[in-house]
């Protein structure tokens, strides 16, 4: 009686210990496979549902802003820059061709006036600051734009305080709601300014003038979304 009674007891003391192995064993699984979905929500997330990750491109040109500076021949200096804005190419070109209210956009000028108009063929008068410490020159330009709607804007100086002052706006249509913003420019100042304070500045506001630019066209686009489309323009 004895003996059956241990052989009893061992069977249900190993019965408990395999339950309780299990149990842990359990336990350890559904916690490794949380830890797994925590590190790696995005993984699970396109495995399950790939057609709501955008590529790896396209987050790229969402978020690119890129200004490059290059020094040429005769004190020339040279500006790349780059920018994704999510709204249509012609929504962009309303921004860009708005020239009675550049001042908006472009940091540090206080006035932009449309003062000739010839078909695609404008003339802009400009008139700025060049500001550094201490130092402040009011800046004037008279300016030919030259329109090819609604992809490219090319513009070089009639006259004002640059020796040369030209270069384009590119548009290009990106996926079927954004657009790819390239400026080119060709700039050399009539007036003595460091190449290195002269960059810095042009850097700076160029950033600064992509920035509002970029937050108009997609302001205007919200706004133009939501209209009937007999009244889109």
């Amino acid at each position: 009686m004895n003996s059956g009674f241990s052989l009893s007891r061992s069977i249900g003391s190993s019965g408990l210990l395999l339950t309780g192995r299990l149990r842990l064993a359990t336990i350890t699984i559904v916690a490794v496979m949380q830890l797994i979905f925590s590190l790696y929500p995005r993984l699970c997330k396109a495995e399950e549902f790939p057609q709501a990750q955008p590529s790896e491109a396209a987050r790229e040109y969402e978020k690119l802003l890129e200004i490059d500076l290059s020094k040429m021949p005769d004190g020339v200096t040279g500006m790349k820059s780059t920018v994704y804005i999510n709204a249509l190419p012609v929504t962009v070109w309303k921004v860009l061709t708005d020239y009675n209210n550049l001042k908006r956009y472009i940091p540090r000028m206080t006035e932009s006036d449309l003062v000739e108009e010839n078909g695609d063929l404008k003339v802009i008068a400009l008139i700025g600051e060049f500001r550094v410490l201490f130092f402040k020159k009011t800046i004037r330009l008279s300016i030919n734009m030259h329109e090819t709607y609604p992809s490219r804007i090319d513009y070089e100086k009639i006259s004002g305080d640059f020796e040369i002052y030209r270069g384009s706006w590119i548009l290009q249509a990106y996926s079927s709601k954004g657009t790819i913003l390239t400026y080119k420019s060709e700039i050399k100042p009539s007036f003595v300014a460091p190449d290195f304070i002269f960059q810095g500045v042009l850097k700076k506001d160029m950033v600064a003038g992509l920035t509002a630019l970029k937050a108009e066209a997609e302001r205007l686009q919200v706004i133009d979304s939501g209209k009937p489309a007999d009244q889109k323009k």
